[in-house]
């Protein structure tokens, strides 16, 4: 089975190794960064098959990260407690906190997409 690598992005650990745990749980190889910066060197490195990324971070925000992702065709998922991040045309969109099946789902989907 080839396993898909995604890449979880967030300045709370707590969150991160919460999604990273239910992501490992559905098959699914995952790496972590806590900060926008180590999340595009990661990418660089690695090439995540998708990135799940929280939108309010300091220094490099999710929104940042996004635009980069996209000028190098990974796809990305992005999750905010805000809800009017959803502005960002073409990029999927999760409000924390989310339901489980949902977040699924919507991973799930950017995979596909």
């Amino acid at each position: 089975m080839d396993h898909k690598t995604i890449l979880v992005v967030d300045d709370e650990r707590t969150i991160v190794f919460m999604i990273a745990d239910l992501l490992e749980d559905e098959g699914y190889a995952v790496r972590c960064c806590f900060d926008g910066r180590t999340a595009l060197d990661t990418v660089d490195r690695e090439a995540p098959d998708l990135v799940v990324s929280d939108v309010m971070m300091p220094g490099i925000d999710g929104i940042a990260v996004a635009v980069y992702l996209r000028e190098r065709g990974i796809p990305v998922l992005l999750m905010s407690a805000v809800p009017w991040h959803r502005a960002m045309p073409g990029v999927p969109f999760i409000p924390k906190p989310f339901d489980l099946d949902r977040f699924l789902d919507a991973v799930s989907h950017a995979l596909t997409a």
